[in-house]
């Protein structure tokens, strides 16, 4: 009998920490995959502004993981266009939370005139 319950108590304490690894493995897949998008994201609207002609210097929106236009999506977009006598500079930010906690990444290029 205290050897089953020894045993019991051994396979208890392994799927605490199998529960437990699960959950660390899961909130870092989520950040990994969010922190990807949020790149994605950067760089597509790096690649359209500087793509077009005039633009205004600074604007925002609110997008889902594939760039689309929807209210509540979780990322947003801010962008700025310095433009410069020979250089224009430009600025792509993309943000989300994630458990509460804001993350961002800003993406900077330069195009000569």
């Amino acid at each position: 009998m205290i050897e089953v319950m020894v045993a019991l108590l051994l396979t208890a304490i392994a799927v605490i920490g199998i529960v437990g690894l699960y959950s660390v493995q899961t909130r870092a897949s989520g950040w990994s995959r969010h922190s990807t998008e949020d790149a994605v994201l950067a760089a597509d609207k790096m690649e359209f502004l500087r793509t077009q002609g005039t633009l205004p210097a600074t604007g925002q929106d609110v997008v889902d993981a594939l760039g689309n236009p929807v209210a509540g999506a979780p990322y947003t977009r801010d962008w700025t266009i310095t433009p410069g006598a020979t250089i224009t500079n430009y600025e792509v930010t993309v943000g989300w939370d994630e458990d509460g906690r804001p993350y961002s990444t800003t993406m900077r290029s330069r195009r000569t005139q």
